[in-house]
């Protein structure tokens, strides 16, 4: 069971029951302590849900669950659409290095044999493990809160290898560059950028103009932006600055 899917059953439990302990999550849905705290945290960051000492409860103005499926549903809809529209650029024995990020986690499905992948995603190795394609996992240490693995060992693996291409997601998007959260990340991406002949920056356009804390690249260090909707002006006008390709779904999912 994918994570959105379990969490929209968490969700409707907690709209009928109120409160929810952590056990009691594990418990209805067999999953580990870890899991069922990332799930937490997912519906407290949506705001449907409020953290209490053990669990969760019901926030008093509680959005209908009708409206979080579907713009799940939506937000699931267009990550597939994005990761199929990137997985185009993929071609055959190319090594490629695979991002840490939802939308591009999505594009492990569509990864072809004779494709060998690099990555430092803890996600990104559970969903290829079952392909045919050779799956390589860079060693370093673990960040839980995001699963992905950083730090020394971690660069010096990459400074080892040419990528053909190389997919990067981004929390944020701005006039200079991509942004992240976490600085380990932003080292990476910046060593995997230098290290690529083409770069694909694949996100939607909620990240447009949003702010995130570390630059990830320059938009310099781009050749192509994949996203849903054209980005603002501004935006635009940077990208074409720095010569980067723009593509965008043909149609809005």
């Amino acid at each position: 069971m994918y994570q959105e899917e379990r969490i929209y059953k968490i969700l409707k439990l907690l709209r009928e029951k109120k409160s929810l302990s952590n056990q009691e999550i594990m418990e209805k849905f067999n999953i580990s302590r870890d899991t069922a705290r990332r799930d937490i945290l997912k519906l407290v960051d949506e705001g449907v849900a409020v953290r209490t000492h053990g669990g969760i409860t019901i926030p008093e103005l509680f959005s209908e669950i009708g409206y979080y499926k579907e713009r799940i549903n939506m937000n699931s809809s267009v990550k597939i659409e994005l990761a199929k529209k990137a997985s185009n650029h993929l071609k055959n024995k190319q090594v490629c290095f695979l991002d840490v990020s939802t939308t591009l986690n999505e594009i492990c499905d569509y990864v072809k044999n004779g494709i060998y992948v690099v990555t430092h995603s803890i996600d990104n190795m559970e969903r290829l493990y079952k392909k045919e394609c050779d799956v390589n996992i860079l060693g370093g240490k673990l960040n839980k809160n995001n699963r992905f693995l950083y730090g020394a060992a971690t660069i010096l693996q990459i400074e080892n290898i040419h990528f053909d291409i190389a997919f990067l997601g981004a929390a944020a998007i701005q006039k200079d560059g991509i942004y992240v959260e976490d600085q380990e990340d932003s080292y990476i991406k910046k060593k995997v950028s230098e290290r690529s002949d083409l770069v694909c920056v694949v996100a939607d356009d909620s990240k447009f103009l949003k702010t995130s804390k570390f630059k990830g690249a320059r938009l310099s260090d781009i050749d192509i932006l994949i996203t849903n909707k054209m980005p603002p002006k501004e935006i635009v006008e940077s990208l074409k600055e720095a010569n980067v390709e723009i593509e965008i779904l043909e149609e809005d999912i």
